[in-house]
């Protein structure tokens, strides 16, 4: 089933039997995941459209402080559209959001678009959810505007895995320090970072490791920690085992951090195409070594771990023709 997909408010069709849910949805973890499920259902059980409404690009980067670090998202907005068409939303509205629609008061915003505009007939939503200017909205708010424009609300509650209540902050602070299977197990699925690949200074080449190096598409996409890790590499719709490396290659002496991608079995020239990769363990930490020779030892190491560590691990969803590592 295709999604219907609508990139503003004045391209949303009216459907009264719009069941909806809204919010940010940064990542699409598992608590996410839950809200979308209670959706389909609630929409399954009233005959209407499982609708998500969310916004782009994500409020924070919009409403960021001066004086406060670069908000760093989970999942582009291209990312996330995949990811809710994947999981067979019927529809999804996507607001551009800007400052001025960030002063919208939550009861315009359910009059007038939710309802009135989106024809939405019941709401499902998350535990903490806030919404509207200043997030004045809550469930409160909704169930006492359900009540007047005649739309149902249900709450879902909060997600916990090993006692953990599940957040996109919890899953930012995992990817962070490189804990790599704990945002897997968070997002139900390896995190991904796309970008195209750019000329690099070829050291790698020189050391017997050839890297594609990775410029992101999206400056404010989370990487994870400095390291070296196992990950599957697509480029043009074709899969590989690969090794990475994200950090400041302190053997050179540099200071400008990279990220730099070696295809276990490839040879040719990737230069300005599209590669996404997907991060399935880290390997160790960035380290300095006393010569390239060290590091070249080390770098076999690396490489036979990684293949070792994708042995183990499901190849990403859609990749049938994949090849494992012997």
């Amino acid at each position: 089933m295709a999604s219907q997909i609508f990139r503003s408010l004045a391209e949303v069709r009216f459907d009264p039997s719009s069941v909806i849910t809204v919010g940010t949805f940064d990542g699409l973890h598992r608590g996410h995941q839950a809200i979308i499920a209670e959706l389909k259902r609630e929409a399954h059980a009233r005959q209407g459209s499982a609708t998500v409404v969310t916004f782009d690009p994500h409020p924070q980067v919009v409403l960021q402080r001066e004086d406060k670090p670069p908000v760093q998202i989970l999942t582009t907005t291209a990312e996330k559209m995949a990811l809710l068409q994947r999981a067979e939303v019927e529809r999804i509205l996507v607001i551009p959001f800007t400052r001025e629609f960030s002063r919208t008061a939550s009861e315009i915003f359910v009059r007038d678009i939710l309802h009135r505009r989106a024809g939405m007939q019941a709401m499902v939503i998350g535990h903490d959810h806030g919404f509207g200017k200043n997030r004045e909205g809550d469930f409160a708010t909704l169930e006492r505007m359900g009540h007047e424009l005649g739309f149902a609300v249900r709450e879902v509650p909060p997600f916990e895995m090993n006692g953990v209540t599940l957040s996109s902050t919890k899953t930012r602070e995992a990817l962070l320090s490189g804990e790599i299977t704990i945002a897997t197990h968070y997002l139900g699925r390896f995190y991904a970072l796309s970008g195209v690949i750019a000329r690099g200074d070829e050291r790698g080449r020189r050391l017997g490791f050839p890297t594609a190096n990775l410029q992101p598409t999206d400056a404010n996409k989370l990487i994870p920690a400095h390291g070296v890790y196992a990950v599957w590499a697509e480029v043009e719709n074709q899969p590989y085992a690969a090794m990475m490396n994200i950090g400041i290659r302190p053997t050179f002496g540099k200071a400008t951090r990279t990220l730099e991608v070696h295809l276990l079995d490839f040879s040719g020239d990737l230069y300005g195409a599209m590669l996404t990769v997907h991060f399935v363990a880290r390997l160790r930490p960035e380290q300095k070594f006393d010569s390239p020779q060290a590091l070249m030892a080390q770098l076999q190491r690396d490489k036979a771990n990684a293949e070792q560590a994708l042995k183990n691990e499901n190849i990403p969803a859609g990749w049938h023709n994949a090849t494992r590592p012997n």
